[in-house]
């Protein structure tokens, strides 16, 4: 259960971040701090599980055979929900 909360807290706080340096005028650009908030989550969260926080990465993990179907199926819904 840690990882799909870990996800939807990855996926939340990457919207969050993403749309508000959109609708502001901030002194750094929206894809450093998508990057910075993607490296501070790998760090921070990635031994709970992998951080992906984008379905794209989750599909694209699961079609190599890294994770199976029902983590896959329960992180991409984890993932829209964090979003949402």
């Amino acid at each position: 259960m840690k990882k799909y909360i870990a996800e939807a807290l990855g996926a939340g706080t990457l919207t969050l971040i993403v749309g508000l340096s959109l609708a502001g005028t901030f002194p750094v650009s929206t894809p450093v701090l998508a990057a910075l908030t993607l490296g501070l989550f790998v760090y921070s969260l990635g031994h709970v599980s992998g951080i992906h926080i984008n379905p794209a990465v989750t599909v694209g993990v699961w079609s190599i055979g890294k994770i199976g179907n029902r983590d896959a199926m329960y992180y991409i819904v984890a993932q829209f929900l964090g979003a949402v």
